[in-house]
């Protein structure tokens, strides 16, 4: 039985209870022929049955508020844990050049951009989502997170150093040598670029589990909250 039919239930309970006390209380006073039950009664009985009425409906109100904060909490959370998993996955150095390492600056603060939305988001979570399961799980993500996020950023000071040389290369190598060094760092980065991926494979085969784990766990308790 889902919260709100519990509370209509209750509310029907309640008032064919006070109902039927006015009928007893009604018929007593007749049947002994006094004239206790005036109007006043009536009324002081009526606007009790509607202060009970409106009591229980703030506090179903309050409640399903509540859960309408903890549901929201788990979307958000698990959203922008999918799309910080997302660009540290789709993390892509092709296009990048030596006129460009900029570009591998900005790599880093969109990382760290979404780490923050992250962790904005657990905060709320932990606020409103009373679940053990859920927030153990968030933890253990959050380390491996923070080590496929790390790998990435290591690997942009390590393209940029790369890079670095190709621009000292064209500043300080003669015209007759810079084919033969520009192949060498090409090589390299090309190794590289071959060295991040099989790594961050590696990483997200580790990984993958546990986001699944997490995302069953959200599931369950949100569908909990929805069979009240």
């Amino acid at each position: 039985m889902s919260a709100t039919d519990a509370f209509q239930l209750a509310m029907e309970v309640l008032i064919l209870l006070l109902l039927l006390y006015l009928a007893l209380l009604k018929s007593y006073f007749h049947e002994k022929g006094k004239n206790l039950a005036t109007k006043e009664d009536v009324e002081e009985i009526t606007s009790l049955v509607e202060s009970v009425k409106s009591e229980l409906q703030f506090s179903l109100q309050a409640k399903l508020s509540f859960r309408a904060e903890e549901h929201q909490a788990l979307i958000d959370y698990f959203s922008k844990y999918s799309a910080w998993l997302s660009d540290i996955m789709n993390c892509s150095f092709t296009g990048i050049d030596e006129d460009s390492i900029s570009r591998l600056s900005d790599i880093r603060s969109q990382l760290d951009a979404h780490n923050r939305d992250v962790q904005l988001a657990a905060g709320k979570m932990e606020l409103f989502v009373e679940n053990e399961d859920i927030r153990s799980k968030h933890g253990t993500l959050m380390i491996e997170m923070l080590k496929l996020q790390g790998h990435v950023q290591q690997m942009t000071f390590a393209y940029a150093g790369l890079y670095l040389e190709v621009q000292h290369m064209k500043l300080s190598t003669p015209l007759d040598k810079q084919v033969q060094r520009f192949t060498e760092l090409s090589e390299k980065i090309r190794k590289l670029h071959k060295e991040f991926k099989e790594e961050q494979v590696q990483m997200f085969q580790a990984i993958f589990p546990l986001v699944q784990e997490q995302r069953r766990a959200i599931t369950v308790h949100i569908r909990a909250l929805a069979n009240g």
